[in-house]
């Protein structure tokens, strides 16, 4: 229950250096199969493997091309430069800036401050409180979304894990990392945190 927390916690928000210079559309691909790329081309295979892999663009105008097996084929436009996230996955994604606070991990938490998260998690895997600004985001299977203008925003994906830190990049400013969930995963960790939420009240 710890780990799920901390987890939990700390996804709504994050960021990591990167090298990427400025003028480049970077598609981080999140898929349910196996999937090659070739120019602008994504051949998916769908399956219940998951798979990831970064592609970059340096041109103005770009349009991927999905062709999938299964027929679910679709193009997506990357209409500026930045960092956007593709799902091919079978499942939603949600996610959400994650904040290094100094103080650390809380050694414990109060039924309201559980409540709050409880109600928080089941609004964004409704899509009902996804937001640029508040750096949430909600992208259901075969979507495309721009997560952020800046180079240095870093996406983490289902199954890796956040950076235990982060160190300032080259202009001593902390950058954003984004980690992402599925919703089975957020469904499996909500059921955690009702159960440590119902321990509390009992005691």
């Amino acid at each position: 229950m710890k780990n799920a927390l901390i987890i939990f916690t700390s996804c709504i928000s994050i960021s990591i250096a990167s090298c990427s210079p400025a003028g480049e559309k970077r598609v981080v691909v999140i898929a349910s199969g196996k999937f090659t790329v070739d120019g602008k081309i994504i051949k998916l295979e769908p399956s219940m493997s998951h798979n990831e892999q970064e592609i970059v663009f340096k041109e103005d105008k770009v349009t991927l091309s999905l062709q999938s097996t299964d027929g679910n084929n679709k193009t997506f436009e990357l209409p500026a430069n930045g960092v956007y996230l593709l799902n091919l996955q079978t499942d939603t994604l949600i996610g959400g800036n994650v904040n290094y606070g100094s103080q650390g991990m809380p050694s414990s938490i109060t039924v309201e401050q559980l409540d709050h998260i409880i109600d928080s998690t089941k609004q964004l895997m409704a899509g009902l409180n996804a937001s640029d600004a508040n750096k949430t985001y909600f992208l259901p299977p075969l979507t495309i979304k721009k997560i952020s203008e800046q180079q240095s925003t870093r996406i983490i994906g289902p199954f890796k894990g956040i950076p235990y830190k982060l160190d300032p990049d080259n202009n001593g400013k902390i950058p954003d990392i984004i980690k992402f969930f599925s919703n089975k995963q957020k469904r499996e960790t909500l059921n955690d945190l009702m159960e440590e939420r119902a321990k509390i009240k009992s005691k």
